[in-house]
């Protein structure tokens, strides 16, 4: 952890704790009853922990892309958008679409997985990212409840589907399996 991310989470937890005791003070509780909220310590310490979470590396809804590990130069891995979508189902080589969001953690897990099959797999077979975020009328035809959810095309049909992370060699045999 950098020492700018510890300050920041030192930081958000007592700006955390110094907003709980001030809505302990000003709104809380007079009864007694609300467990989070009956004393300054109890409002502090809650306070002090959503701080905390808010400012956890990864936490933030909109993620600083410096901060994300890069793709190596070598991957081929192709971030598509509706425009580009109906020339990627005309194409004759097998298609590995991963359906994907970037407050997903276990997307961000699959994303170097993703750029080592792109490199193993060379020209033999396309790999392509989906935003669901951004595109999600790409994601409604293929039925995406979950993510990350992977899905192999031939001739523009589904093959096969996975959901979750799944590893390399995984996806390599699916793809050889298709005819890569």
């Amino acid at each position: 952890m950098s020492a700018t991310a510890a300050l920041r989470m030192l930081a958000g937890a007592a700006a955390g704790g110094l907003l709980g005791l001030a809505y302990q003070k000003l709104i809380g509780c007079s009864s007694g009853t609300c467990p989070l909220t009956s004393t300054p310590s109890r409002a502090m310490v809650v306070g002090a922990v959503l701080g905390l979470l808010i400012t956890l590396p990864g936490a933030s809804a909109h993620p600083d892309p410096a901060s994300e590990p890069t793709m190596s130069n070598a991957s081929k891995v192709i971030h598509l958008t509706r425009g580009a979508f109906p020339k990627l189902q005309a194409q004759d080589k097998v298609v590995l679409i991963d359906f994907w969001a970037p407050w997903c953690g276990p997307c961000r897990m699959q994303g170097p997985i993703l750029d080592q099959v792109s490199i193993q797999m060379g020209d033999r077979a396309i790999v392509a990212k989906v935003n669901v975020d951004e595109e999600p009328a790409l994601a409604t035809p293929f039925g995406i409840q979950a993510i990350p959810t992977l899905v192999i095309l031939k001739n523009g049909k589904t093959v096969q589907r996975f959901t979750g992370v799944q590893q390399a060699e995984t996806l390599m045999e699916a793809l050889e399996a298709a005819g890569a």
